[in-house]
């Protein structure tokens, strides 16, 4: 029985990639935040002024999880009656909890608008991590 060499070659193997969120147009036609009040006003006037309200800077930002359960519009409303009525402002781009990620656009325009260069609210956060352990 005559036996043959084997030979085993080990290779190095790495990957880039990116995820990409364009943002086109928003509308948002009575320039509220999402708790219901007014943009750009002091607290004290959130409470008492809906109407006639001063345009949002707005800005978008974008955090990758691993996973989040889907919260209905109602459970939305059900936890703000819970909160006190207190205008929300937009949170940071460091959020918690975003395992994959995070990035944000500078203010893009006021409360509605269409962008036309498709460069401007283009949000590009490069995957830092593995996805499978290296043995």
């Amino acid at each position: 029985m005559k036996s043959s060499p084997c030979f085993t070659e080990t290779y190095r193997v790495s990957s880039s990639g990116f995820f990409e969120l364009q943002i086109l147009e928003i509308s948002n036609t009575n320039s509220h935040l999402l708790s219901g009040y007014c943009c750009g006003l002091p607290p004290e006037k959130r409470q008492t002024q809906t109407t006639g309200c001063p345009a949002c800077a707005t800005a978008f930002s974008l955090c990758l999880k691993e996973y989040q359960g889907t919260t209905s519009s109602v459970q939305q409303q059900q936890q703000q009656l819970k909160q006190p009525a207190v205008a929300v402002e937009p949170q940071p781009s460091g959020l918690y909890g975003c395992a994959f990620g995070n990035a944000s656009t500078p203010v893009l325009g006021g409360s509605s608008f269409v962008l036309t260069d498709p460069e401007v609210g283009g949000i590009t956060l490069p995957f830092t991590f593995r996805w499978t352990k290296y043995v």
